[in-house]
């Protein structure tokens, strides 16, 4: 079995050693209490880590905390001067040796950081001042699959989820992989994987769209673009039309009918459309949308990757190279 596909496998099991790592933990118990007591939460990280942490940024917003979502680059040579005391810096990367995280860590003055990472021994775990340990086990591909879901997991017990709910997650990401068989051949003959493919999603899920597009580029060798429902709206939907594609993470609740509209005139356009619903979402699609339903999976970040995570897998063996291996990068970005 080639290595990505057994990191894509291997998620379920990689969130249970996660959540049983969290139970009854010190170091989240007091990572928790550093976020609540700070004046400025900001949660930083570059990559996958850096959109793992969208849907806790709108978890603590929503929540009233005052917090920052902000890549490291940025906030290391742009805003270091929000590096300050009563500021907490929740600082995600699954090897803790990034570059820019690195510079961080250096020049985090009074601030408090709090580092999420897979890698015990690494200069983030040993410089942090909480260490929050993703617990995935040892990654084979380049990309991230199981410390992108680890680190969902992680910020969402950190920004006040209940680790109640996980367990019916990791079941329905379970049975996903299981029947993969079954939803894979239609995916791919849908979407008739062309050049450029939108992934779409709206709140929480617009992390599961950006790091779609990510692996996409990054393991499938093609242009996945990933972007916001609301924002393809603003300019993007000129682009509709024939040759193109778009894979639409579709919202639980009210919603929903939104994004179904929008696939809606993307097919009409003449693109290649497939819509994912999951548990709560609305499946009544206009024709010409491709609708995956899985009424057994929960609509979450963690869950709803799993179409793109086997796209990718599916475009690198089409075009002939080991899925996960890189040409040109590695999976530690050593420099900026």
């Amino acid at each position: 079995m080639d290595p990505l596909l057994t990191d894509i496998l291997d998620q379920p099991r990689a969130l249970r050693t996660a959540l049983q790592a969290s139970h009854g933990s010190p170091a989240l118990a007091e990572a928790v209490a550093l976020c609540r007591q700070a004046r400025r939460v900001l949660l930083s990280g570059m990559g996958a880590s850096f959109f793992s942490a969208y849907p806790a940024f709108l978890r603590m917003l929503s929540a009233g905390a005052a917090v920052t979502w902000i890549e490291a680059g940025e906030l290391l040579h742009h805003a270091p001067s929000a590096l300050v005391k009563d500021t907490v810096v929740v600082l995600v990367s699954q090897s803790g040796r990034s570059a820019e995280v690195l510079r961080l860590l250096e020049t985090s003055g009074e601030a408090r950081v709090i580092g999420v990472t897979n890698d015990p021994d690494s200069p983030l775990a040993r410089g942090a001042d909480v260490y929050l340990p993703l617990s995935a086990g040892p990654e084979l591909a380049g990309v991230a699959t199981k410390t992108f879901a680890c680190s969902l997991l992680l910020l969402d017990l950190l920004s006040g989820g209940a680790a109640e709910g996980w367990p019916g997650r990791i079941a329905g990401l379970e049975h996903t992989l299981a029947s993969r068989e079954q939803w894979l051949p239609g995916l791919t003959d849908a979407l008739r994987i062309t050049e450029h493919l939108w992934v779409l999603g709206r709140g929480p899920l617009v992390a599961a769209a950006s790091v779609a597009g990510l692996m996409l580029k990054e393991a499938g060798g093609l242009h996945g673009e990933g972007c916001s429902v609301p924002q393809f709206r603003h300019g993007p939907l000129e682009m509709a039309g024939p040759g193109r594609s778009a894979l639409l993470f579709v919202s639980p609740g009210e919603l929903g009918p939104w994004d179904l509209e929008l696939a809606g005139e993307m097919a009409a356009a003449g693109m290649a459309v497939v819509a994912v619903c999951a548990e709560g979402a609305p499946k009544d699609a206009a024709p010409g949308v491709h609708v995956l339903h899985w009424p057994w999976c929960p609509a979450e970040v963690a869950c709803l990757i799993v179409p793109a995570q086997c796209l990718a897998h599916a475009c690198a063996l089409r075009r002939g190279v080991v899925p996960g291996t890189f040409a040109r990068i590695g999976k530690v970005t050593t420099r900026e």
